[in-house]
């Protein structure tokens, strides 16, 4: 989905772009006349180049998954930047437990749904953040995951409409994948939020955490000449920050890799698909070695199952004990 600067910028091109062809065609020039104009073809037309690459990057999901339509959960909607957030909640009459998940890239709510209704089971509530684009979520013009962290907190700003913060006992974060890696970049500012301080683990499974191999993965698949390299990048810090103006600015893909993207002070259990044909296992490896690498490894506990994938593992006995064994390690049931 492109936005209206994004369209406007492209049609700008593409008519400069037409008037030139034209004028080389069509008209008699001299021959430096001839030169001048090839020479604005080919800036022109690397410019059109990169903001389709750079709009193609922050593009969200053509075809969304559905969402959860079930009684037993309930939707918690708010305005976010005047995007509406939205999110699926399942509550206990009691004072329960939180078990806060989001759901990976191109999935949804109902994909993590099974995920969710084990630890309901247990007699924990449920809050399922649904992306932007994902889902019955409302799109965006353009995707970043700094969006999900922004929809997340206002959700959680706004879940006393719907259950009482009185109501829960202590906060758990799940992250699938993308959901991971918001996850990450959410701990590190986890202590603004009043309810900051009930959250006491983070369970991320096959998480992302290293955007810059995505990035260059997204180069390879688009064919990208390496010498537009630099051109993209700054195009799309531009953007970026631009569309965040109250983050840090980013200069640098590193600032979106773990550890400067993020990193949980709190216990973690990482539970990473030993058939991870999506991400593989190079962000594991990144985020167990920089959790070692910043004196956090006492709170890491990290284990690879070897037969799950890093899709369609809607149900999983041997994750399941995992989870718990870790839950019964934090002292909550």
């Amino acid at each position: 989905m492109l936005n209206k600067n994004g369209c406007a910028s492209i049609i700008l091109l593409l008519l400069i772009l037409s008037a030139t062809i034209f004028s080389l065609l069509f008209t008699q020039l001299t021959f430096t006349a001839y030169v001048i104009l090839a020479l604005l073809f080919g800036i022109v037309a690397i410019n059109l180049f990169i903001e389709i690459i750079v709009l193609m990057i922050f593009r969200q999901p053509i075809r969304k998954k559905p969402s959860i339509e079930l009684e037993t959960w309930k939707e918690l909607t708010t305005d976010c930047r005047g995007i509406e957030a939205r999110a699926l909640l399942n509550r206990k009459n009691d004072k329960s437990p939180l078990i806060l998940i989001i759901h990976g890239w191109r999935s949804s709510a109902e994909s993590v749904r099974d995920r969710a209704e084990w630890f309901c089971e247990r007699g924990w509530h449920a809050l399922i953040i649904e992306m932007p684009g994902h889902g019955e979520a409302m799109a965006v013009d353009k995707w970043t995951a700094i969006r999900v962290v922004e929809h997340t907190v206002e959700l959680m700003d706004s879940l006393d409409e719907m259950l009482p913060q009185k109501e829960i006992s202590n906060i758990v974060f799940y992250g699938h994948s993308m959901g991971g890696f918001v996850a990450l970049n959410l701990s590190k500012r986890i202590d603004r939020y009043y309810w900051g301080s009930k959250v006491k683990g983070w369970i991320l499974e096959s998480p992302m955490t290293k955007y810059s191999m995505v990035y260059e993965n997204s180069m390879r698949h688009f064919m990208v000449p390496k010498l537009l390299h630099t051109q993209i990048k700054n195009r799309l810090f531009a953007h970026f920050n631009e569309l965040h103006p109250n983050e840090k600015p980013i200069k640098l893909l590193s600032q979106l890799d773990v550890p400067i993207w993020g990193l949980p002070k709190q216990p973690t259990l990482v539970i990473q698909a030993g058939e991870d044909k999506v991400l593989g296992r190079t962000h594991y490896e990144l985020l167990v070695s920089s959790m070692k690498d910043t004196g956090l490894e006492e709170n890491l506990t990290a284990h690879i199952l070897e037969k799950m994938k890093h899709s369609g593992e809607r149900t999983n006995s041997a994750r399941n004990e995992l989870i718990s064994k870790w839950l019964d390690g934090l002292g909550i049931e």
